[in-house]
């Protein structure tokens, strides 16, 4: 018996209850005591192979994560031109802005500060609103949208410019 099986035949015994039933077996030989043996290992060793394929798993994905964070690092790394390698650079540290403090809005009617834009954009239906908070705000392709809202990509683009046309018309004859 290899090194591994007895390895594991050993963790397993090392359970109480599992050792009182193999020595329960030894001095009964009760075919019984032998099927709740074979059972209770068989629940181990699937067990252990599952917590060892998980191991191995991150293992991989580690090593894997590591060596695409070394690949970004080295591909995107600041170069500096020869005449400038011996100046000295003092970094610049920027306070945090309203807007890191705000949540971001994904509602495209959060961020039109034109009170007559607003007007206009109220008179729109739910859909128009729909697709220009997906075109503007989340900056999404006539496709994506489509695909999103389950519709075809001529129709996001044909909402798409006639919303627009129908805005632009009540924001210049006004």
């Amino acid at each position: 018996m290899s090194s591994e099986k007895q390895k594991i035949i050993q963790e397993f015994l090392r359970c109480p209850s599992n050792k009182t039933l193999l020595e329960e077996f030894k001095s009964t030989h009760s075919e019984e005591i032998k099927q709740k043996i074979d059972a209770k290992f068989k629940q181990y060793y699937q067990n252990y192979r599952i917590l060892s394929y998980l191991i191995k798993v991150l293992h991989y994905e580690s090593k894997h994560f590591d060596k695409k964070m070394r690949t970004y690092k080295n591909r995107y790394q600041l170069i500096l031109p020869s005449d400038l390698e011996n100046v000295n650079f003092t970094p610049i540290y920027f306070e945090k802005s309203y807007s890191d403090s705000v949540e971001f809005s994904n509602d495209i009617a959060d961020h039109i500060s034109s009170e007559k834009l607003f007007n206009s954009f109220q008179t729109l239906t739910d859909r128009q609103k729909q697709i220009l908070s997906l075109v503007y705000v989340r900056q999404m392709t006539d496709k994506e949208i489509a695909h999103y809202l389950g519709i075809t990509q001529q129709a996001v683009s044909k909402t798409r410019k006639n919303v627009i046309k129908k805005i632009r018309k009540e924001n210049t004859h006004d």
